[in-house]
C-alpha cells in the first residue's frame, strides 16, 4: 500500500467550515523533507516551494517536480517515480518493424539525457534477442535495435562481433578477446599483428576491414582490389598486363590491360582513395581526383581502348564480386565458374612473400620470377631485398647480378597433354616450348604448378608429376 508521512509538517487552523480543524501549513513547510512508500520504493522528497494561488507544490526527488497538494497528500507519486507515464506514442507489447530490425516494446520508461528526462522504452529485438533502451525520438526517426543498426552501437557476441562477422580480421588482433568486444564498423584503434612477419601496428578496426592490414615492414604495396582482379583474370585464362603504362599515359598508369575478340580493354579497380573522392594522402580534392579519371578514360578512348571501371570502395569479397557481376566484364566473360574464394585468398596474400618463396625454391632469376608473377624485375628485386632484410629469403643482389645459382627449374622436363589428359609430347624444358611454339613459358609454368587447369588449349605437367599421376592411375585401375 502507498503511504506518505506528513506528521512532521507544520500545522495551522483552517478557515470557513474548517476553521476549527488543523491542516498543513504549506507555506511554512518549505524546506521540510517527507518520507514515502510507493509500491516497493521507499524514499524521501523535499518541499522546495509552494504556490498558494493554484495550490501547487514544487518537490525534489532526483529532479524538481510539480504536484498539487491533494495528489501529494494521497501519495500520487507514480509519475514522479517513472512508474506511471503519460502520453506515450508506443504501447507495451507493440511490435515495430523498420530497416534496422524488429523490436517489441516491453516497458515505457524515462531516459535521462543531459539534465532532462525524455520518453523512452525498454525493448526486445525479435531478430537478435538484444534487450535494451531507446528514446521515443529515435523510434520516430525509424531507428531501431542498437545491435541491428548500421553502424552498430552495441556489440552482441555471436551476432555482430568481429569474430562472428570477420574472423579473418579478428585473428590479426594481438589480443584475440577484443574481437568479441567490437564490431567490424568500429573506429577504435587496436593493435594488429602482421601474419607474415609479426610487425605490430595500432590501427582502426574499420580501416583493416575495408583495406586490409597495411604492413609497412613486409607489405607488397599492391591493393586488395588489384590482387582480387589479378586472380580473376588468371582464372579467366586471359593474357593481361598489370600496371599498364604505355608511353602516352606516363607517368600515370592503368591497373590492367587485356585484349579479347580483336578489342582492347583497360580494367580499373577504383578503390577507396581518389576516383571522385578526396585523397588525403596526396591532398587531392574530389573534383581533382575525378578529373584524373576522366583524363585517363579519354586518353584510352583516343587509342582505341575501352575502359571498364569497378567500384571497389570496400575491400570485401561480396562487395567487389557484386560490382564485377554488374559490370561489362559479365558481358565479356562467363563468370559462373569463377572461384571467388580463390580471388579473396589471393587478394589477402603477400606477393613479396610469394617472390621470396620462389627464390627459396630454386628459381634464382629475378627476370623469371617477374615473368611468372607478371611483375617487373625492379619490383621483384625490391621484394627480394626487403624479404632478405626480414629473413624471408637469402637473396643477395650482388650475387644475383653475377648470375650465381640461375634458375634450374626451366630445365625440368614438361609433358604436353590434351584437356582430357591424353599424351601429346615430352619437352626438355620450358624455354624449349617458348622458342618452338612462340608462347610465354611462364603461363606453361603456371599450369604445371596447378594454378590453372590448362593454357593455350592444352594441359601441361612437369614430367615428375605426370609420372606420379600415371602411377596412381595404374594402382587405382
Amino acid at each position: 500500500m502507498n503511504n506518505i508521512f506528513l506528521d512532521n509538517l507544520p500545522k495551522k487552523l483552517g478557515f470557513g467550515a474548517n476553521k476549527n480543524k488543523e491542516c498543513i501549513d504549506w507555506v511554512n513547510s518549505i524546506g521540510y523533507k517527507v518520507k514515502f512508500i510507493y509500491d516497493d520504493i521507499e524514499g524521501e522528497v523535499e518541499i522546495i516551494d509552494y504556490c498558494k494561488e493554484n495550490k501547487q507544490l514544487i518537490i525534489k526527488y532526483n529532479n524538481n517536480f510539480s504536484i498539487n497538494t491533494s495528489n501529494f497528500i494521497n501519495c500520487k507519486l507514480g509519475v514522479l517515480l517513472n512508474i506511471i507515464i503519460k502520453d506515450y506514442k508506443y504501447q507495451i507489447g507493440e511490435i515495430l518493424i523498420n530497416k534496422f530490425g524488429k523490436i517489441k516494446i516491453l516497458k515505457q520508461i524515462k531516459i535521462k539525457t543531459g539534465n532532462k528526462n525524455h520518453k523512452g522504452y525498454k525493448y526486445e529485438c525479435l531478430i537478435d534477442g538484444n534487450i535494451d533502451e531507446i528514446l521515443e525520438t529515435d523510434l520516430n526517426q525509424e531507428r531501431g535495435c542498437n545491435v541491428c543498426c548500421v553502424p552498430s552501437k552495441k556489440v552482441l557476441k555471436g551476432y555482430n562481433d568481429l569474430w562472428t562477422t570477420h574472423p579473418h580480421i579478428a585473428k590479426l588482433l594481438k589480443y584475440h578477446n577484443e574481437g568479441h568486444k567490437f564490431s567490424f564498423g568500429s573506429n577504435k584503434s587496436k593493435i594488429f599483428v602482421c601474419p607474415d612477419c609479426g610487425y605490430e601496428k595500432n590501427i582502426a578496426i574499420c580501416n583493416v576491414v575495408n583495406h586490409g592490414f597495411p604492413c609497412t615492414r613486409c607489405g607488397d604495396g599492391i591493393s586488395y582490389p588489384n590482387k582480387f582482379a589479378f586472380s580473376l583474370l588468371e582464372q579467366l585464362e586471359v593474357d593481361f598486363i598489370p600496371e599498364y603504362n604505355p608511353e602516352w599515359i606516363k607517368p600515370k598508369r592503368y591497373d590492367f590491360y587485356f585484349e579479347l575478340n580483336d578489342n582492347k580493354y583497360i580494367l580499373e579497380m577504383d578503390g577507396n582513395l581518389g576516383h571522385g573522392k578526396e585523397n588525403p594522402l596526396s591532398n587531392q580534392t574530389a573534383e581533382e581526383s575525378k578529373a584524373i579519371d576522366n583524363y585517363k578514360d579519354e586518353l584510352a578512348k583516343e587509342h582505341g581502348i575501352k575502359v571498364i571501371r569497378i567500384d571497389c570502395l570496400k575491400s570485401d569479397l561480396e562487395y567487389i564480386k557484386n560490382n564485377i557481376l554488374i559490370s561489362r566484364l559479365n558481358d565479356l566473360f562467363i563468370l559462373s565458374h569463377i572461384n571467388w574464394l580463390k580471388c579473396k585468398e589471393f587478394a589477402s596474400s603477400n606477393r613479396l612473400k610469394e617472390a621470396c618463396n620462389l627464390w627459396n625454391s630454386g628459381m634464382r632469376s629475378t627476370v623469371d620470377i617477374g615473368k611468372l608473377m607478371k611483375l617487373c624485375r625492379n619490383t621483384i628485386c625490391r621484394y627480394l631485398k626487403n624479404g632478405a632484410n626480414i629473413g624471408f629469403c637469402d637473396y643477395n643482389s650482388k650475387e644475383a647480378k653475377k648470375g650465381i645459382g640461375r634458375n634450374s627449374g626451366l630445365k625440368k622436363k614438361v609433358i604436353q597433354l590434351t584437356k582430357d589428359n591424353e599424351f601429346i609430347k615430352e619437352w626438355d624444358g620450358l624455354t624449349d616450348i617458348e622458342k618452338e611454339l612462340n608462347i610465354d613459358y611462364t603461363n606453361i609454368s603456371t599450369c604445371c604448378r596447378g594454378r590453372i587447369k590448362y593454357i593455350y588449349g592444352f594441359k601441361w605437367m612437369y614430367k615428375v608429376d605426370y609420372e606420379e599421376y600415371i602411377k596412381q592411375k595404374s594402382e587405382s585401375a
